[in-house]
């Protein structure tokens, strides 16, 4: 140690050092002496070019001199009192420049003392931070916008929230508004506090000139700084009276071809031009808007394809779940009928999908129309069938043969053409004693009786269709050994890159070859053991394959692919999942990232924080979760947004209607949704060129389906990587 470090520097001393640190410094700094009531005694260049005061300004004066409006006085308070206190912080302040302009300032504190512990010196720095400030503000206000929007809040709503949340957020005293031209209707939409006044204003002042589908020159920020001095002072007169309105700034709003569709305005009772970070802000808003009106649209269209049938009209079969576990919830009781066309396939194989689309639709009606039905629930089950409910008598439950009748004896008309059906029906009871699944079941198990039955049959479930049941039985009382004897195994299904053709993953699929059943079909045993809840087992059996797969061909050299597994929504939730997955793949040190968890959309995700967490977890780990049979159930639509799923798997219901404009667009637009969720899209029962052709035009990702592949054995796979790498 020198001299100079053993001497205690006086204060003049220490207050010239101080000062010619200051000068050095890239930060706006204050040195206050406390021997002088904790008056500012300096501050460098920095501070005087960041607030606009001079140095004679501040000397001898307090931090207060910058204090303001929207100042929050009691952090003020609390800055002065650590001053004086002489303790170390770094906080936040709201301050205004000598312009009146305000800005945010993160504000830092060191208290220099001498070895007897007496406060020499306080020194200051402040930071200007109103970019990241505003930053902050927008990204929570656009996170807001897609949960209002995702909650169900109306589109006025969150337009008005836009402009409620920047002028408070903007911190200068103003009004905000948003004006949008609808095209199709030719009208302007204006929201935010003062509508009902900008109703009274002219199109051309509300939009200060800009022509709505502009492409040209118009797109750019319009700045009037004094109202009285523009054009359009006689149009804003009343309403600069009412609201002492001096100034506006307008932002144009495009949509997301680049055309102008509206405008963002702030509205302002001072004189005030905007500084740069201002611009920046004003230029941030508008694309929130434009968002918003996106995800709007898209949600729209996710929520009709979540409620409705596109290809028939109807309601599908999830809205009609909701509506009668209402009814059953009520205490209401009646029956279940599943119908079908005994036709339909040949309607099918005639007239194309289109045909029994119509058909159905048609069937529909005229089931409504008949006294039976008044009243009824109706909507589309299956692609061949529709399901009714109704409240009527649990004495009565055969449809009176004169409405039969009805229904049957004018034709159905499929591109003008006379067609004649028959109907199969299969019906059961429902009430708060019997759940919709239950009395769905059996009505399902009693059309399954009368498709045997030539001609139009009515069923309905009694005892004598038990079999069915004891079938479940001995499928169950099997499965133990099937287990126990390793009877289950996965056969694997190419996933293909709809770009490049090249096979890109697989979906593994679970298949039972049992030893006293024979061959178990997966539509038999899964419901069974799903019900009894040892789905979990096969999950991992199939799971633990996959892994003795990928382990075999990484000892070979040869190269891995990602293999989807498919997990129940009770294995999902169970609280061991993550950390047991995790230790299986470790166990054959396979990379995380050839694992993809496919969960279906009909798990009810309605404790989405626990099923976040999950997700995120396994994302941790480099595990990639999907969500699978995307449209078919309605929790998902709820969550998309919220749960960090990488992959969107379409059903192949959809994909078997893609010729269908409607149901095209439907699919188009979950494709969109997925790119801007940076999801993987991948479309489910590819069978043919055209719907190869039209996916790959549509964007979509990833393609599966008999097209390209069936699902094969572990062997065949094998062979079929071993051609294609000979082949390249």
């Amino acid at each position: 140690m020198n001299e100079f470090d053993k001497r205690i520097l006086s204060d003049d001393e220490l207050f010239f050092w101080l000062c010619q640190m200051a000068c050095q410094l890239d930060s706006a700094v204050v040195i206050i002496n406390p021997k002088k009531g904790f008056t500012i005694e300096y501050v460098n260049h920095m501070f005087m070019y960041m607030t606009g005061y001079s140095e004679p300004d501040m000397i001898g004066s307090t931090l207060s001199l910058l204090h303001g409006q929207h100042t929050d006085l009691l952090n003020e308070k609390d800055i002065q009192e650590s001053i004086e206190k002489g303790v170390t912080f770094k906080t936040s302040s709201f301050l205004y420049r000598k312009d009146g302009s305000s800005f945010w300032s993160d504000v830092s504190h060191l208290a220099m003392r001498n070895p007897q512990g007496e406060l020499q010196y306080c020194v200051l720095t402040l930071r200007d931070v109103t970019d990241s400030m505003n930053i902050e503000s927008l990204i929570k206000l656009e996170r807001d916008v897609y949960f209002s929007l995702e909650n169900g809040e109306t589109f006025e709503s969150v337009m008005g929230n836009i402009c409620d949340t920047v002028a408070t957020t903007f911190w200068k005293e103003c009004y905000c508004s948003i004006v949008l031209r609808d095209d199709n209707e030719r009208s302007l939409k204006i929201y935010g506090e003062l509508f009902k006044d900008l109703n009274k204003l002219d199109e051309n002042a509300l939009l200060m000139g800009m022509r709505t589908g502009d492409m040209g020159r118009l797109h750019k920020t319009i700045i009037l700084g004094d109202i009285v001095q523009s054009v359009y002072y006689e149009s804003y007169r009343d309403l600069m009276g009412k609201y002492q309105i001096v100034s506006l700034w307008g932002e144009p709003i495009l949509n997301m071809e680049g055309k102008i569709i509206g405008i963002f305005t702030m509205y302002f009772k001072q004189y005030i031009e905007p500084k740069d970070i201002d611009l920046k802000f004003l230029n941030r808003i508008a694309p929130i808007a434009t968002l918003a009106m996106k995800y709007f649209d898209q949600k729209k269209a996710i929520r009709r394809l979540a409620y409705q049938d596109v290809a028939s009209g109807l309601n599908n079969f999830e809205r009609f779940k909701i509506i009668l576990n209402e009814m059953i919830a009520e205490g209401n009781a009646g029956h279940i009928y599943i119908v079908k066309p005994g036709e339909y396939q040949t309607i099918i194989d005639l007239y194309g999908r289109r045909g029994g689309d119509e058909v159905l639709s048609q069937l529909a009606n005229r089931i409504q129309s008949l006294s039976t039905f008044e009243d009824s629930i109706i909507a589309r089950y299956t692609h061949s069938t529709i399901i009714v409910a109704t409240r009527l008598s649990l004495r009565e439950m055969s449809i009176p043969q004169k409405e039969v009748d009805l229904i049957l004896s004018d034709p159905y008309y499929i591109d003008r053409k006379e067609v004649y059906v028959t109907l199969k029906v299969g019906t059961s009871i429902y009430s708060p004693k019997v759940t919709l699944t239950e009395a769905v079941h059996r009505a399902d198990t009693a059309l399954s009786s009368a498709l045997k039955v030539n001609g139009t049959a009515i069923k309905k479930f009694d005892q004598s269709l038990i079999e069915s049941v004891e079938q479940e039985m001995n499928v169950l009382s099997h499965f133990s050994r099937g287990i126990k004897n390793s009877e289950f195994f996965p056969v694997l299904q190419p996933k293909v890159n709809l770009r490049t053709g090249e096979i890109e993953s697989f979906e593994a699929l679970a298949r039972w070859e049992s030893a006293e059943l024979g061959f178990v079909s997966p539509a038999l045993f899964i419901p069974v053991v799903e019900n009894t809840g040892n789905i979990y087992k096969v999950d991992l059996v199939i799971f633990q394959k996959v892994l003795q797969w990928q382990k075999t061909r990484l000892d070979a050299g040869l190269k891995l692919y990602q293999v989807s597994i498919n997990i129940s929504p009770s294995h999902f939730y169970n609280a061991s999942f993550v950390e047991s997955s995790v230790a299986l793949i470790k166990k054959y040190s396979i990379d995380p990232k050839y694992i993809k968890f496919e969960i279906t959309e009909s798990v009810e995700l309605d404790n989405v924080l626990r099923a976040k967490k999950i997700i995120n977890e396994l994302q941790h780990y480099g595990v990639a979760t999907s969500i699978d049979d995307f449209g078919v159930g309605y929790s998902s639509l709820s969550y998309l947004q919220e749960l960090p799923f990488e992959e969107i798997k379409i059903d192949k219901s959809f994909v078997d209607n893609l010729s269908n404009p409607r149901m095209n667009a439907v699919i188009k637009t979950i494709i969109q949704l997925s790119g801007n969720l940076n999801m993987i899209s991948v479309a489910e029962g590819i069978e043919t060129e055209d719907q190869h052709n039209e996916l790959k035009k549509l964007g979509c990702n990833i393609g599966q389906g008999y097209y390209y592949y069936k699902p094969m054995p572990i062997e065949q796979i094998n062979n079929l990587l071993a051609d294609q790498m000979t082949v390249h």
